[in-house]
């Protein structure tokens, strides 16, 4: 196997192969740790809104199991970011990965004993979450130091896969485990899962301590992030681009409503319309990898998003479920586009001090655009219908796009 040196060195020779971020060594541990913890927290929380819905049979509970899986994230991001800027981010994968042996613990021991109430899943679904929070931009900050630039799409791309595979994969790993073993082997499982992921972390050799001198986690290191995102203009253009798009165009919430009442397709419909969006991100992600190096990304990034609105009018105005199947699975693949690019220029462009907030800035910002665009869109169902909702957002995310390519044309012109 060629070692990370190697590889440097010859990376601007040849051409990206998909997998060559894999080959060095630092990067295939981490890439190996995130697998691992990412599937285990899905399993872990699709065994938490099960167990909450078996044992209060509320709707609104379950709601509420997925605001406090969510809610740190909104409110906490910056402020992890800032610390991993500030400590060896090394260490703070560990620790976050050890952290997060206590909420699978708890709920195993609870749920073996029998004195689980909801209250306990919440809460430990919070702490799992809220450690998660701190675990991402940690993560993110090091991919720079472990491949070198020309591998960086790559190395983002395959990091991506890792987030849909599990939303893909995690749940359907849940329900079978649940329905063969229980919740109680469920939840130890996640232990299992856990550990490994701290072990390939803990051997990586790539310091995890920032470069320049140490830095103070205050108010005033949150907001030299947000002040870098605004100086960038093409980190910032692609903010906004993800902001707008997301806003007008966030179509999930409203799928139930395609599922039952549009094509009359029930739960099984349902499953299928959710699961779409993300095996198109794990095409789309498949399909950045094949390609390589991008050097117009810019340009792709806007196709992405035109795309993705085209999407949405095909989803809008279908009369055959698997019309509206293909329809989501369009918009999953633009969607992981997107959301790669916008991680690479981030990479890119900020300084080693800075990309700990950068990258947690990515996350809040797309949870927070997430829930206000789940508001939006079922407001909008209920005043016009699903399908004419989602005409409507198509034809303001096409506004969204002209009106930011026109404020920021850097966008367009962007290169790698």
């Amino acid at each position: 196997m060629a070692n990370s040196e190697d590889i440097t060195a010859s990376a601007e020779a040849a051409p990206t192969r998909p997998w060559a971020s894999l080959a060095i060594r630092d990067y295939r541990l981490m890439w190996i740790a995130s697998v691992c913890n990412a599937v285990a927290i899905q399993v872990r929380n699709v065994a938490g809104l099960y167990q909450v819905y078996e044992i209060s049979g509320s709707a609104l509970q379950l709601g509420l199991t997925g605001f406090f899986q969510a809610f740190p994230f909104v409110i906490f991001g910056l402020f992890a970011g800032a610390v991993a800027d500030a400590f060896d981010r090394k260490k703070l994968l560990v620790v976050t990965v050890a952290i997060q042996l206590i909420p699978s613990l708890l709920l195993g021991f609870l749920t073996l004993t029998g004195t689980i109430e909801v209250w306990h899943i919440f809460t430990l679904g919070f702490m799992g979450a809220l450690v998660e929070v701190f675990n991402w931009p940690a993560r993110s900050a090091l991919i720079p130091r472990l491949v070198p630039p020309s591998y960086m799409m790559n190395a983002v791309t395959l990091n991506t896969i890792i987030i849909q595979t599990s939303f893909l994969l995690g749940p359907a790993l849940g329900g079978v485990l649940i329905d063969h073993s229980g919740l109680v082997f469920t939840y130890f499982l996640t232990i299992a899962m856990f550990i490994p992921s701290g072990i390939a972390i803990y051997s990586m050799r790539t310091s995890g301590v920032p470069e320049g001198e140490r830095r103070k986690v205050n108010l005033k290191s949150i907001f030299e992030g947000i002040e870098f995102i605004w100086i960038q203009r093409i980190i910032l253009s692609l903010f906004l681009l993800d902001f707008g798009v997301t806003l007008v165009g966030f179509y999930k919430p409203i799928l139930p409503i395609f599922a039952a009442d549009v094509f009359k397709m029930g739960a099984s419909g349902l499953g299928i319309l959710y699961g779409a969006p993300s095996l198109g991100a794990i095409i789309g992600s498949v399909v950045l990898l094949m390609i390589g190096n991008v050097k117009r990304m810019g340009v792709l990034v806007v196709v992405a998003a035109i795309v993705f609105a085209g999407s949405l009018t095909l989803l809008g105005i279908s009369n055959s479920f698997w019309l509206a199947v293909g329809a989501t699975l369009i918009l999953g693949f633009t969607d992981s586009v997107s959301v790669a690019i916008r991680r690479t220029v981030v990479q890119m462009l900020a300084p080693d001090g800075m990309l700990g907030r950068a990258s947690s800035l990515i996350t809040a910002f797309a949870q927070a655009t997430n829930g206000l665009g789940a508001v939006l869109a079922g407001f909008a169902a209920q005043q016009v219908g699903a399908p004419n909702a989602l005409l409507l957002g198509s034809a303001l995310c096409f506004v969204m796009i002209l009106a930011i390519c026109l404020a920021i044309p850097q966008l367009w012109r962007y290169r790698s």
